[in-house]
């Protein structure tokens, strides 16, 4: 099943008229996205670990997308909490989290101008959550599979390593 969905996630990124950038930032592809949606994307780090809230949220408005994301995580489980949230953005996932539970606490946006909240969850048994799952590990591991060893970037098969270990830090959010 996952290997079917990979393969779909595969297809979505080869059809989108995004540049992914190598060396890869998740900063960078976010801005590219924006560039080719024209709308605006706000990266936005915040302490998750206060609220009762996800490690990671994508806030829909009228006007902008908000990825929410752990200030304090490492630089490679923050890269993969941003790709997870925009993959909900890219595959038009409809929100599933409570809005006032999570945006009661959130002074960053008025409630009233959100359409549409998602939060990242280390439970994957929901097959929107293993599509932005998968999608984020493809995105992440692109730009290893086609740059240049020479130039410093990981294999496909060290980038899939390292995938696995943020995926699994994810689920626990014990490692700060």
């Amino acid at each position: 099943m996952d290997h079917r969905i990979r393969k779909r996630m595969q297809r979505l990124l080869r059809e989108l008229d995004v540049r992914i950038p190598a060396p890869f930032t998740a900063e960078e592809f976010c801005r590219n996205l924006a560039s080719a949606r024209e709308r605006e994307i706000h990266l936005v780090p915040w302490d998750t670990t206060r609220a009762s809230v996800p490690c990671g949220l994508w806030i829909s408005t009228e006007q902008a997308d908000y990825v929410i994301y752990e200030q304090a995580a490492a630089a490679i489980l923050r890269e993969h909490i941003i790709l997870h949230e925009l993959g909900h953005l890219l595959l038009g996932h409809a929100g599933a989290v409570d809005l006032q539970g999570v945006l009661g606490t959130f002074d960053i946006l008025d409630t009233s101008v959100v359409e549409r909240v998602l939060g990242r969850t280390s439970s994957y048994d929901a097959r929107e959550e293993r599509e932005a799952e998968i999608l984020a590990s493809v995105i992440g591991e692109h730009p290893a599979r086609y740059a240049s060893e020479a130039q410093g970037q990981l294999s496909a098969d060290a980038a899939a390593v390292v995938d696995r270990f943020g995926a699994a830090l994810a689920a626990d959010r014990r490692w700060r």
